[in-house]
């Protein structure tokens, strides 16, 4: 086994666990979002915990192979490499404020008037979810195809819209997010009476 075939396999290992992030945190979101129970399932919150770690190890699996591969191949300054980095820069960011505040309330333990749910439902993390699903997609083709700077930043930039407005007409026309509202109202409705 070669040094450029364990940064290779390494890298695709990186962007492999990168996904499984995005679906990590879809899936929390999702159970944390539409539960039904009082307290949000707790693989919902474990899930919520893990995920600054597991993205931290992809993205420095991917970096660190990365920057390997681009000086064995000669590509440190190709357009796309740099367009690349951006979109990391990019996602990490976006991911930061749309997580911050619901993986925080979620180390706290306590779910007070279903802050956790209220949180997970916020238009803005669905988008931006979407999004970062959209630009990893992106990146990978920019590995793939090794464009110019223009059609790198034109894929990319595609592939955040794409993302973003699938994201907004999904949290929009969301059915289980009316009735979950509609479920937890005459929940506390139901308590109110019943006390």
């Amino acid at each position: 086994m070669t040094m450029r075939s364990l940064a290779l396999f390494t890298h695709v290992l990186g962007m492999l666990a990168l996904f499984v992030s995005l679906v990590v945190e879809w899936t929390a979101v999702e159970l944390l979002r539409t539960g039904d129970q009082a307290p949000p399932a707790s693989f919902a919150t474990n899930l919520l915990r893990q995920l600054p770690r597991l993205t931290g190890v992809a993205v420095a699996l991917i970096l660190a192979s990365g920057i390997v591969l681009a000086i064995q191949f000669g590509l440190l300054r190709s357009p796309w490499v740099g367009v690349s980095f951006a979109a990391m820069v990019l996602m990490a960011g976006m991911g930061g404020a749309a997580l911050r505040l619901l993986i925080r309330a979620s180390r706290s333990g306590s779910d007070t008037n279903g802050t956790l749910a209220r949180q997970a439902s916020n238009t803005f993390l669905r988008v931006s979810l979407r999004a970062r699903i959209g630009v990893a997609l992106g990146i990978v083709y920019l590995m793939v195809a090794k464009p110019d700077l223009l059609e790198s930043v034109s894929i990319v930039t595609l592939a955040l819209a794409v993302g973003a407005i699938g994201g907004a007409f999904a949290a929009r026309s969301s059915p289980m997010t009316q009735s979950a509202r509609h479920n937890r109202k005459v929940a506390s409705q139901a308590m109110g009476e019943s006390r």
